[in-house]
């Protein structure tokens, strides 16, 4: 009786384990649907902008460039 009743607790944490990694990965794929609006590529040259503002190449848009 003790060796069935181990096998059925190995058995149901196995399945909260896969219930929550599942749960886990469901939210994460939600959130990057609302938060990822940069692919890839996009991302890679918002980067080097960002990189060519640090070093002075080019100046960030602000409201007062425009009279």
């Amino acid at each position: 009786m003790s060796e069935a009743s181990e096998a059925v607790t190995l058995l149901f944490m196995g399945f909260l384990m896969m219930a929550a990694g599942h749960e886990i990965k469901r939210r994460q794929r939600k959130l990057r649907a609302v938060y990822d609006v940069l692919d890839t590529e996009t991302k890679h040259i918002a980067a080097g902008l960002e990189e060519m503002v640090a070093q002075g190449v080019l100046k960030p848009y602000t409201d007062d460039i425009w009279p």
